[in-house]
């Protein structure tokens, strides 16, 4: 019996003297069960910096419970010439089955680059896949495979070079996103400092933007992804589908709060019949997904494996990349006066002005109030007259056009519960106040002021809604200005929305089909919100509520 074994005969060899599952050890480890059975039938070999065979020593050496257990491993050592005593200590034991994989660790690897040598003349070819990938389209029957595959690449003198990688064939939607969620989910570490997650969003994609529990799942795990640290980079072709764009806004939305997310975008143009999806995850693996049928869903995918297949898909993401533009610019927080600016300006342009946010609208504040409150940071008298004048402006802007055009306003019921009793504005408006507490009297004049422009204006109005009816918006404020603009603030989950520093993220989106999106999608909320939140009679009668509040407040004191 030959002295070396590769590390797939090296393991499957230690599992059976132990009867152990693979997916048993694949549980004590920590990693998924595919990747156990991909060593065992030798399709993958753990790199000499992978803490693999550690993990699979301990766990094999502390299975050992009984004498009988021993004595077969012992055994099998003895079989492969590998010398051990019978009073074998189980540290011992965990030695001799860590050297026995690691010499078998390196003759594998020694014999992959010996295939890879012998590969290097040979070139991958269209007609190559099409003969490895056979599937029958007139039935139902879903196969998955695995392709030998060799990729081309360019070498720095520009000759082809030849990567090999054992590429996963996985065939049908539901089988593809789940595929894009397990490779996902195995990003669940910190990444290194410059990982970055990168999808595309190219295609339909029906069952991810329509199956709820799907898209619950994907959101799960981006928003975990982005919570550990990770940067993930989206690129998303737009089309004139309403409706996709609707829900791609909804991603986005939920998402937005979470960490380091940008977004780009290019037109897609319906003339294009094929359109590919890459959902790439460095280090770990990448998928290429398509669709088997001109104009249909995606369905397909090869998941690749190696090193040099995710680098070669990595860049050709960022060629696509090239071509596209940012979705959103980023501005500093309302504390600016350069976003203030570009605020004004763009609610000077005529339309539709649609809100939802924590707290109330700031054009709800009267000009007076609003100066008092910037009386109480630490401004000069400079800053202080131009920001008013910047306000005047805003509020002019609303006279003018709340005659024509609809003003819609969405609020958490809570935020005005705590203005009310903790004298607290929502984190938007800290730039005023910078944390100090208005007086009852300055708050009663403020709702005064908001229940006369819901009576004078019978375009204003405003819908008050339970925050925890809106778990995944509620930390995202958004204003849409007719059809040329979207403002969005975000608070970090890591801040808490009543904290005095809450960290926040302001961004614009000018892209016509996106507006027009979150217009949309604003309209789909203030639709589903009971006519009882939204009655200006109601809204009036719980803004005087709150009024009797303060003032009842006002005379304990």
């Amino acid at each position: 019996m030959d002295v070396y074994l590769t590390f797939g005969e090296c393991l499957a060899a230690i599992l059976k003297a132990l009867d152990l599952k693979s997916n048993k050890l694949a549980k004590e480890i920590n990693v998924d069960p595919s990747l156990i059975y991909k060593w065992i039938r030798e399709e993958r070999v753990p790199s000499y910096d992978t803490p693999y065979i550690e993990l699979i020593s301990n766990s094999v050496a502390n299975k050992i419970s009984n004498s009988f257990q021993k004595e077969a491993v012992i055994n099998l050592l003895h079989s492969h010439g590998i010398e051990i005593k019978e009073t074998v200590t189980t540290e011992e034991l965990k030695n001799k089955i860590k050297l026995w994989l690691t010499e078998a660790q390196g003759y594998s690897i020694k014999l992959y680059k010996q295939a890879k040598i012998k590969r290097a003349n040979t070139l991958f070819t269209a007609s190559g896949i099409h003969g490895a990938v056979r599937y029958n389209d007139n039935n139902s029957r879903k196969y998955a495979g695995r392709l030998n595959m060799t990729n081309i690449s360019l070498d720095e003198s520009g000759h082809f070079g030849v990567t090999t990688d054992y590429i996963q064939v996985i065939n049908g939607e539901t089988e593809v996103i789940n595929s894009a969620l397990r490779l996902l989910k195995q990003a669940r570490r910190k990444p290194n400092s410059d990982d970055k997650i990168l999808i595309t969003l190219n295609s339909e994609m029906n069952i991810l933007l329509n199956n709820t529990d799907l898209k619950n799942k994907w959101l799960h795990i981006l928003n975990d992804i982005l919570g550990y640290g990770w940067t993930v980079i989206f690129l998303i072709g737009l089309n004139d589908n309403c409706q996709r764009t609707i829900k791609i806004v909804e991603y986005l939305q939920a998402l937005l709060s979470c960490g380091n997310l940008y977004v780009f975008y290019h037109k897609v143009n319906d003339n294009i019949l094929f359109l590919n999806e890459l959902c790439i995850v460095p280090h770990i693996g990448a998928l290429l997904c398509f669709s088997s049928k001109i104009g249909q869903q995606v369905d397909r995918a090869f998941w690749y494996h190696e090193k040099e297949s995710i680098e070669i898909l990595t860049s050709y993401f960022f060629q696509q990349l090239t071509f596209s533009k940012p979705l959103m610019k980023t501005y500093p927080s309302q504390k600016t006066i350069e976003f203030q600016q570009v605020l004004v300006e763009e609610e000077e342009f005529p339309g539709d002005r649609y809100v939802f946010k924590n707290g109330l609208s700031t054009i709800t504040i009267p000009l007076d109030l609003y100066k008092k409150y910037l009386k109480f940071g630490n401004r000069t008298s400079q800053e202080i007259s131009y920001r008013e004048f910047l306000h005047k402006r805003r509020l002019e802007s609303f006279e003018a056009q709340v005659r024509y055009y609809e003003y819609k306003d969405i609020c958490f019921v809570e935020s005005l519960e705590k203005l009310v009793r903790y004298k607290k504005y929502a984190p938007d408006e800290y730039y005023m106040l910078e944390n100090r507490i208005p007086g009852n009297g300055d708050i009663v004049y403020h709702l005064e002021n908001l229940i006369n422009m819901l009576r004078k204006h019978e375009n204003y109005e405003i819908a008050f809604v339970n925050k925890h009816d809106f778990n995944n918006l509620s930390n995202i404020c958004w204003l849409v200005k007719g059809n040329s603009s979207v403002f969005i603030e975000t608070l970090n989950k890591n801040g808490g929305v009543f904290e005095n520093n809450p960290e926040k993220i302001n961004n614009i989106i000018t892209e016509k089909s996106i507006v027009n999106g979150f217009r949309d999608c604003f309209l789909k909320i203030w639709n589903h919100i009971p006519d009882e939140n939204k009655n200006k009679r109601n809204t009036i009668n719980f803004l005087q509520s709150l009024i009797e509040k303060c003032n009842t407040d006002d005379n304990v004191e």
